[in-house]
């Protein structure tokens, strides 16, 4: 009988050398029985491990198999199975019942794997599976206790897969980054189509030697940080990997913007600032600027005591040109879904709030079950500061865990290039671990695990029943049903106030749409809604339901 393919998400243990610290995450184990036949999921087995071994690298050895019998095969039996398969004995494990076996020219796996399947006496078969160390960098302080975060959300795993990209752009939208420290300079974006310090807007973008960004608060060019804020949190980000000093980042390699919006008290920033920040960096990612997130540590009172339309807008818009923004939940320790924190409580499909936990994983900071979508570590979290060059220093607070989510998507973003930002959230949310302390505090019920979500991505298509619909004049209800992947949120936005949307201008997931439709008694008129990239055209003519 074949074999079937079984285990399609079996856990591997893969040990922390650094930390010490099992760390189970699933890798696609796939491992053939011979219970029954099943040719389909062998089919599909092949399909994946394909698909698999071609997106992320070799998983396991090439032209080598482990294959165990039935205790009652006879020698003969064994020997024309290898026979058919190609495969020659060059090892046995004995009291297990295992042989290790190595292919002929240049049969593959999945071939052999497919004459082993047809042999009813095989009682497993498998490829020879790589186990590697995790991939540790030689910063010295890497193994200090501030650094615990970045164990903590399994990055020393990710790193095996990638270490970012320097085409990958993450926006600081804080107090500047002291642009030459040692372990950021190398880090900082240049701006390719400016000429530093001579005084021409060799871009044509409006901003003249806006090499390094933009200082919004003073507005002028020069982005060095006065405050140290945006120092630390850029570290977190994106400090140099393997450099031989100081700490790392989440990302080892990738490009951060400064966007200055903090004077050296940190205060004083108004909405128009904070507009012309966000318009600033849309604006360089429409002309062809990798900026694939941004990160906001800031919020609440003094800075955003209320809810404030313009501001939410001009976020909105940011997702709207593909841009994932982390925004800090606070650090007042309240329900934000009650005490709302602006920005981090704005309803908007490309936000991500993040809260805080510390090195036991317990909930700090604020919180909310619909508010906060995920914790991060951010207690005594060590990184580069603005004091010198060569400076390094603990902060805590929301400010220190939202820059681990926002690293984070931006390894994402270098591992899985097109994914869009909505898949970055999704895949980030989708993929945390989950603890028993954070259920009923953030939507997630979990804290971010970078590798889960490299090895496991989000992607969010959306489906509609229907992208026409005819209604009569007399108007009317209709319900539109909307398919697509868990946490994957999307904005329903109406081109006429005629059109009443009745279940919230945001959904997330599979969703069932309840439109109104006015009445009209004259000539016909159609209209669209806009269900994340999906158009959906009501028409209402009397003449066509005559």
């Amino acid at each position: 009988m074949a074999a079937i393919v079984q285990g399609l998400e079996r856990q591997i243990v893969v040990l922390d050398v650094v930390g010490s610290i099992p760390t189970s995450r699933p890798i696609h184990f796939f491992l053939l029985t011979s219970m029954r036949s099943s040719p389909v999921l062998v089919a599909l087995f092949l399909l994946l491990s394909t698909a698999v071994v071609a997106q992320k690298g070799s998983l396991y050895a090439p032209g080598e198999l482990l294959v165990k019998f039935r205790p009652e095969t006879s020698a003969a039996s064994q020997a024309s199975s290898h026979k058919a398969a190609g495969a020659e004995v060059v090892k046995t494990f004995s009291h297990l019942g295992w042989h290790v076996v190595k292919l002929e020219g240049r049969r593959s796996v999945e071939s052999a794997l497919r004459s082993y399947s047809s042999a009813s006496y095989i009682e497993a078969a498998q490829p020879n599976y790589y186990y590697q160390l995790l991939n540790t960098p030689n910063d010295p302080d890497f193994p200090l206790p501030g650094m615990y975060g970045l164990t903590k959300i399994s990055a020393p795993a990710a790193w095996n897969l990638t270490t970012g990209s320097s085409d990958v752009v993450v926006a600081v939208i804080d107090s500047g980054i002291r642009l030459t420290h040692e372990d950021l300079a190398a880090n900082i974006w240049t701006n390719p189509g400016e000429i530093p310090n001579n005084g021409i807007d060799d871009d044509g973008n409006g901003f003249i030697d806006d090499y390094n960004g933009w200082d919004f608060r003073h507005n002028v060019f020069d982005p060095t940080d006065q405050h140290g804020h945006g120092t630390h949190v850029s570290g977190t980000i994106g400090a140099v990997g393997n450099n031989g000093i100081g700490v790392v980042g989440v990302n080892w390699n990738v490009r951060l913007m400064p966007i200055k919006i903090y004077n050296a008290g940190g205060s004083d920033t108004t909405s128009s600032m904070l507009i012309a920040a966000y318009e600033y960096v849309r604006m360089m990612k429409l002309r062809g600027v990798n900026i694939r997130v941004t990160n906001n540590s800031y919020g609440g009172c003094a800075e955003a005591c209320s809810y404030d339309q313009a501001t939410r807008d001009a976020i909105d818009a940011l997702g709207e040109a593909d841009i994932l923004n982390v925004f800090a939940a606070g650090n007042a320790g309240v329900n934000i879904d009650v005490q709302p924190f602006y920005p981090a409580s704005y309803n908007l499909p490309d936000i991500l709030s993040v809260g805080a936990s510390n090195s036991n994983d317990d909930r700090v900071f604020n919180f909310g079950p619909v508010g906060v979508d995920l914790a991060a570590p951010g207690v005594g979290i060590r990184s580069t500061t603005n004091a010198n060059n060569s400076s390094y220093g603990n902060s805590s607070g929301t400010s220190m865990a939202a820059p681990h989510v926002a690293g984070a998507a931006a390894l994402i973003a270098a591992y899985h290039p097109t994914l869009s930002a909505r898949s970055l959230k999704a895949t980030i949310m989708n993929n945390v671990d989950v603890l028993p302390q954070w259920q009923g505090f953030v939507k997630t019920g979990g804290r971010l695990n970078v590798a889960n979500a490299l090895l496991s991505p989000t992607v969010c298509n959306l489906e509609l029943s229907q992208n026409q619909v005819l209604m009569p004049t007399k108007g009317g209800y209709l319900t539109i049903e909307v398919a697509a992947a868990p946490n994957c949120d999307y904005s329903v936005k109406r081109s006429a106030k005629w059109m009443f949307v009745e279940t919230g201008d945001v959904n997330s997931g599979t969703a069932t749409l309840r439109i109104r439709v006015g009445f009209n008694s004259t000539v016909a008129r159609s209209g669209t809604i806009t269900i994340g990239d999906k158009t959906l055209t009501i028409r209402q003519s009397r003449e066509e339901f005559f």
